[in-house]
Parts: C-alpha cells; sequence; structure tokens
C-alpha cells in the first residue's frame, strides 16, 4: 500500500459522528475535580503578612527575687564558712567541749577542756553563724513570700539577721544577770552561761541545712522551716533541762523557775516574733 491509497479509501470505511453543537457532551467528558481547601494557605499567607513579632511581643512579667537567694546574704553566708574553716584547727576541739557543755554540770573544769582564745573565736563566729542563718529563717517564715524589690528583701533579710543578734545578746546578758543572782555559786552561773552558748552554737551549726536548703531550693521552704523549728525547739529544751539541773534545790525552786520560763524563755520569744513581724510587715 503507497501513501496514496489514504486519500481513495472508501467513505463507509471512517466512523464518522454528527456535529454536536451543545456543550453537553463536553462536560461529559469532562473529570470532576474535588474543591481544595484553601484555609492553610490563607492560613500561611496571613502569618507571613503579619508584622514581625518583636514590633509588639508580650508585657514581661517581674523577675521574682526569694530575699535569701540574694547574692550579698549568700556571701555573709559563705564568708562565715570560709572562717570557720580557718579556725578549723580549733573547731573540732571546741565542738567537743560544746557538746560537754551542753549537759555536763561538773563543778570543776577538766584538765583537758578547751579554754583556749581559739574556742572563744570560735564561739564567736557560732553566735554569728547563728545570728544570720536566724535571719534568713526569720524572715522566710514572716515573709508574705517572694518580692521583685531586691534592695527591699536584702534591707528585709539583714534586719531579721540583726533582731536574731539582738535576741542572742540579750538572753546572753539575761542569763548572767539570773545566774549571778540566783545561782548557788559562780561556777553554775558560768556553767549556765556555758549552756546556752553550746546550745546556740550547735544549733546554729546544724540550721545552716535548712537555711541552704531554703536559699536553693525556695519551694522547700515549708519542710526546711519546719525542720529548722524542731532543731532550735530541741536546742531550747536541752538548755532549760540542763538549768533545771542546776537551779532545782527543792520544791519552793519550782516557782522560781516558773517565774524565768515566762520571763526569759516565752515573753521574749513572743516580743521578739511581733516586733520581727512589725519589721517586715512596715517595709
Amino acid at each position: 500500500m503507497n501513501a496514496d491509497s489514504l486519500y481513495i479509501l472508501p467513505r463507509h470505511a471512517a466512523e464518522t459522528h454528527p456535529f454536536d453543537a451543545s456543550l453537553d457532551h463536553a462536560l461529559e467528558a469532562a473529570v470532576e475535580q474535588e474543591p481544595l481547601d484553601m484555609s492553610l494557605f490563607r492560613s500561611i499567607i496571613a502569618e507571613a503578612s503579619a508584622p514581625p513579632a518583636w514590633t509588639h511581643g508580650h508585657e514581661p512579667s517581674p523577675r521574682i527575687i526569694h530575699p535569701a537567694g540574694h547574692s550579698v546574704v549568700l556571701g555573709m553566708l559563705a564568708l562565715l564558712f570560709v572562717a570557720c574553716l580557718m579556725a578549723y584547727s580549733h573547731f573540732g576541739r571546741a565542738l567537743t567541749s560544746n557538746i560537754q557543755d551542753l549537759w555536763s554540770v561538773r563543778r570543776r573544769q577538766n584538765a583537758f577542756d578547751d579554754g583556749s582564745p581559739g574556742r572563744r573565736r570560735v564561739a564567736m563566729l557560732l553566735a554569728l553563724q547563728f545570728a544570720a542563718c536566724g535571719g534568713v529563717l526569720l524572715y522566710a517564715a514572716l515573709s508574705p513570700g517572694t518580692s521583685p524589690d531586691a534592695a527591699a528583701a536584702l534591707a528585709d533579710t539583714l534586719r531579721m539577721m540583726g533582731v536574731a543578734a539582738a535576741y542572742y545578746v540579750f538572753q546572753l546578758c539575761a542569763y548572767a544577770t539570773v545566774g549571778y543572782a540566783f545561782a548557788p555559786d559562780a561556777s553554775r552561773a558560768r556553767q549556765w552561761l556555758d549552756g546556752f552558748t553550746s546550745s546556740q552554737g550547735l544549733a546554729g551549726v546544724v540550721l545552716i541545712l535548712p537555711t541552704l536548703g531554703i536559699v536553693f531550693y525556695p519551694d522547700a521552704a515549708a519542710a526546711m522551716l519546719i525542720a529548722a523549728a524542731c532543731v532550735y525547739i530541741c536546742a531550747r529544751l536541752i538548755f532549760i533541762a540542763k538549768g533545771f539541773r542546776i537551779f532545782y534545790t527543792g520544791v519552793p525552786s519550782l516557782v522560781y523557775f516558773i517565774l524565768y520560763l515566762c520571763t526569759l524563755e516565752i515573753v521574749p520569744a513572743i516580743c521578739v516574733c511581733g516586733a520581727a513581724a512589725s519589721l517586715v510587715s512596715a517595709c
């Protein structure tokens, strides 16, 4: 078959269709398409056309500062710790002597008792540590919570340290006066004062743990305050028990002992707590 044969095919060999002028045939042949979901596209366009976030941003919340977490307070606690390390040669013997003085009521000193100036320096450091820890714990107990003002938080904590130190000095002077007036002899009065300084010093050593707990874990402040209160109450009860052993001479002496409890143990503590609370609330 040559190329010219394509032009000489009979007409009945080619299938013919009549011309359809309407669009029905085209619509039936068309493929139906599902409508597109343009919501995602519109959201992308909206985000892309929105102004950058740094032009408006969000209102920042004030930085919450815990009073005990101030750098000055941490520096004071660290300084006391370093000072105790520098007095380490006397620290162990001083702690041993304090443990003995906590309960002992011997009339004479032992030849091996440490009465060196090193022990007095350690006793002073322990008193300062007790005042510092007591101030932090007292503020944590009386403050309404965290404060956004760093200067006010520091001032309040330092005030509480001053209150704790003043209460320590008041107790020391009061016990010296009562011991001089009512103790059977001078040695018993000295033993009573030694029991006070020993109880407070050892309590200060233990109180450093809940104090650091409040500083570094403010969320555990409630548990740390309960532990600190238990330590302080135990130290006070041991000291009161030693005073009872020294001053008890019979049933009539119980009247004086009850007066002592009310005058030097209960009323001053209530007054100190009230004064501390007024100082905190006034700031």
